[in-house]
C-alpha cells in the first residue's frame, strides 16, 4: 500500500492475499495470514495474535525483523504488554470490529514512554500501526500492520486493511472448525458404516450423520468434507427420512443407538 501503487494495483494485491487467506489446504494458517498481509503491504512487517478468552494464553505468529535470539522471549512479552499498554486494545475488547490506527488514539511522544513501545517498536524503529481485530466466541484476535519512517497509513490503507481483516476473520472461523475436526477424523474416519448402510444411508449420509453426531452444524460439515452447504443440508434431510426422526438430536441418538445394537 504504497503511493507507488495504482488503485488497480491495489486492488489486484487485495484479492491476491484474500486468496492466501482462504486457501486452507496450503499450509500453516498463521503463515498464510502474514503472507496475505505482505502481499497487501509490502512495506509493512505484521503480527498475528490471538488470546484465548477461557485460559488468557497468547499465540500467534510474527515477521517483524527481531534478534532471533530473543524472539520468543520478546513475543511473549508483548502479548503480556498489549492488553495493558497497547491504546487500541480496550476499543478491540469493547468489540470494535474496524481497524485501529495507532495515532489516533495517543501521540508519539506519550506512546515512547511505555514498555510495549520500548520492547516492540524500539527496537527495529517502527513508528506507525494499524490494528485489525477480529473476535470468536472463543478467541480475541487481530492483526497488525507496523512500519517506520515519516508516513503514516492512509485511510485508503485502512480501507484495504478492513477489507482483508474481514476475509481472515471468516478464514479464522474455517481454520478452527478444521483444525477441531482434525483431531476428531481418525474417530471418524475409522466408525463402521455397515450397520448405517444397512437402514439406508450412502456413505456420505453416514459419514454426515458421524458429524452431526460430533455436534457439528451444517456450515461446518461442509467445510470438514469440502462440499456446498446445500449438498449438506439435502444429506441432513435425507438422514432424517430414512431414521425416521424430526431432528438432528434424534438423529445422532439414533446413531448412538444402532451401533449399540
Amino acid at each position: 500500500m504504497h503511493h507507488r501503487f495504482t488503485l488497480k494495483q491495489r486492488m489486484d494485491r487485495l484479492m491476491e492475499a484474500v486468496e492466501i487467506i482462504h486457501s486452507h489446504p496450503q499450509g500453516n494458517f498463521q503463515e498464510r495470514v502474514l503472507s496475505a498481509c505482505q502481499r497487501l503491504s509490502p512495506e509493512s512487517c505484521n503480527s498475528y495474535e490471538f488470546w484465548d478468552r477461557r485460559t488468557g494464553s497468547h499465540q500467534g505468529s510474527l515477521n517483524v525483523p527481531y534478534d532471533p535470539k530473543d524472539i520468543q522471549e520478546r513475543f511473549a512479552r508483548i502479548g503480556e504488554l498489549v492488553p495493558m499498554q497497547n491504546p487500541c486494545f480496550p476499543h478491540i475488547m469493547a468489540g470494535l470490529s474496524a481497524p485501529l490506527r495507532l495515532s489516533d488514539l495517543t501521540s508519539l511522544r506519550q506512546f515512547r514512554q511505555t514498555e510495549f513501545h520500548e520492547v516492540a517498536f524500539a527496537p527495529v524503529e517502527l513508528r506507525h500501526q494499524v490494528a485489525m481485530p477480529f473476535q470468536t466466541e472463543t478467541h480475541l484476535s487481530g492483526i497488525t500492520f507496523n512500519k517506520g519512517g515519516q508516513k503514516d497509513y492512509t485511510q485508503e490503507d485502512m480501507k484495504m486493511i478492513h477489507m482483508l481483516g474481514r476475509h481472515t476473520a471468516l478464514a479464522h472461523q474455517t481454520h478452527l472448525v478444521l483444525d477441531e475436526a482434525k483431531k476428531q477424523k481418525p474417530q471418524v474416519e475409522a466408525a463402521d458404516h455397515t450397520v448405517l448402510r444397512r437402514v439406508g444411508l450412502s456413505r456420505r449420509e453416514a459419514e454426515v450423520l458421524h458429524w452431526i453426531a460430533q455436534g457439528k452444524r451444517d456450515r461446518e460439515i461442509a467445510m470438514i468434507l469440502s462440499i456446498s452447504y446445500r449438498t449438506v443440508t439435502n444429506h441432513v434431510r435425507a438422514i432424517l427420512t430414512k431414521l425416521k426422526v424430526d431432528t438432528r438430536t434424534a438423529a445422532a441418538m439414533a446413531l448412538s443407538r444402532l451401533k449399540n445394537e
